[in-house]
């Protein structure tokens, strides 16, 4: 491996979290220099250096291999994370060294679990970052990376399918050269308009902004202890719940939405089926809240349950009620909201509704081939076959999916975590959903939990977030021979 290659795109990585790390220490700056403002600027200086050191003095020969590419993806995140959390460690506070590592992983996975007990502590600059970090994990570390390439770069069209699942390369149409141009620009429009309307709707313009990067990002962090329960505002919570939905959307059908005013959004079966998931989930949760007695009209069942199926589902995980206090009907509609998630070529992580519809799909075929052994029987999503070389990628995933959760629920069972926590704790951080069940519910943290617990809780974000594969090859590579 050429390591000179390798360290001139993980500058470039580095110098995207010390512009943020800079404008943070702005707001700090414009709140009168709060106590954030030395750890900010110091940690952006820092590792303004780190970044900019491989870009002037490394010269690059070649473009990246394969093998190099996984390293640069798996570097850049786990870089990124190292230097995300030293604001943490400088403030200080709650902030231990594992508790920084984990706050950083959280943000920049979009997953949104915290270590912390009193949020609203924080001072601005620092709220700022933590929302910040959603921003760029919302974005992707690589989508930095392939700004800067030029567009006909063999290194662009690497990276870019290697930064995106399998089945979001399926249905994405655009050239490899414009899909870093698209997802920025839906991204950023999604985030005006969340902010416009959430600053419209009574949040003030700075908790607008930033619930808006945690919104759209699909992440979590709020600047209120209470999340978006604090606001106890009915418009602010159909706004959430508007851009959590669209936000776990195919950026690609966002786009030509939007620019081409295309009607495909409208036409995908794995958008339907998404859709259809929310509906039905929705209502299933809200008769399960009358019946048992926790809410005593529908109406507000209702409120609650969409607020929460969307929050779930979207990975987003606000919170406004603590879901642990439901029936076991409830939790076990939102553990499945968990595994699925949004759709591919979004935010959002789990296995994907596009991989489940797949699945689903993969059964349907297997069943009436049982019955008519001599038929040739076809999957199809949309107008496209899925032939068995996507359909065993799939099931493959799945199967993979499930069983490092059982390996991760295993492991911290030995750390003497709860079962129901561990298992619940799995599931949202490999989702990068945030919120579990039990005492790391919608609306408590992480805090808690033992060292090792949070250590393994980091790598199972990372895992969710980069999907599996290119962490596990890294893996296999460095223990393999050849």
């Amino acid at each position: 491996m050429n390591i000179s290659v390798i360290s001139r795109y993980l500058g470039i990585a580095l110098l995207a979290n010390c512009v943020f790390m800079f404008l943070s220490a702005g707001v700090s700056a414009l709140n009168g220099f709060d106590t954030a403002f030395v750890p900010l600027a110091i940690s952006g200086i820092i590792t303004f250096a780190a970044g900019i050191f491989p870009m002037i003095f490394v010269r690059e020969n070649h473009a990246p291999t394969i093998k190099e590419g996984f390293f640069i993806i798996i570097l850049a995140w786990f870089l990124s994370c190292i230097f995300a959390m030293l604001p943490y460690l400088m403030w200080g506070g709650e902030y231990t060294l594992v508790n920084a590592f984990f706050e950083s992983v959280s943000g920049l996975t979009t997953t949104g679990a915290t270590i912390l007990t009193d949020v609203e502590a924080l001072p601005k600059g620092l709220l700022f970052w933590r929302s910040s970090t959603h921003f760029i994990g919302g974005l992707g570390i690589v989508v930095f990376i392939l700004l800067v390439l030029p567009e006909m770069s063999s290194v662009r069209f690497r990276l870019s399918k290697m930064e995106a699942s399998e089945v979001s390369r399926e249905d994405f149409k655009f050239r490899s050269k414009d899909k870093v141009y698209v997802i920025l620009s839906v991204y950023l429009i999604l985030v005006a308009a969340n902010t416009l309307a959430l600053w419209i709707a009574g949040m003030s313009f700075f908790d607008a902004v930033n619930h808006a990067f945690s919104t759209v990002a699909t992440g979590g962090f709020s600047t209120r202890n209470a999340s978006i329960a604090a606001y106890d505002s009915l418009a602010i919570e159909l706004i959430s719940e508007f851009f959590m939905i669209i936000s776990a959307i195919h950026f690609g059908m966002l786009y030509m939405l939007i620019f081409n005013r295309s009607l495909r959004i409208f036409r995908s079966p794995v958008v339907r089926y998404y859709l259809m998931t929310i509906f039905i989930s929705t209502i299933a949760i809200s008769l399960n809240l009358v019946a048992s007695g926790t809410y005593e009209s529908f109406p507000e069942a209702l409120r609650q349950a969409f607020f929460n199926v969307a929050s779930v589902i979207s990975t987003t995980g606000f919170a406004t009620v603590d879901t642990s206090l439901w029936p076991g009907f409830s939790i076990m509609i939102l553990i499945f909201l968990l595994f699925q998630c949004g759709c591919s070529g979004s935010t959002t992580g789990g296995i994907k509704s596009d991989r489940m519809w797949i699945f689903f799909c993969g059964v349907k075929k297997q069943l009436k081939q049982l019955l008519y052994p001599n038929a040739v029987v076809t999957v199809k999503v949309g107008g496209s076959v899925v032939n068995n070389s996507v359909l065993f990628p799939v099931v493959l995933f799945i199967g993979l999916y499930l069983f490092l959760t059982f390996v991760s629920t295993l492991i911290l069972t030995l750390c003497d975590i709860d079962l129901l926590e561990a298992f619940s704790g799995t599931v949202t951080m490999m989702s990068n959903a945030g919120p579990g069940f039990g005492s790391i519910s919608s609306i408590s943290n992480y805090n808690h939990i033992p060292t090792m617990g949070k250590i393994i809780f980091s790598i199972d974000m990372l895992l969710g977030r980069v999907e599996l594969y290119p962490i596990l090859l890294l893996v296999s590579g460095i223990f393999s021979r050849k």
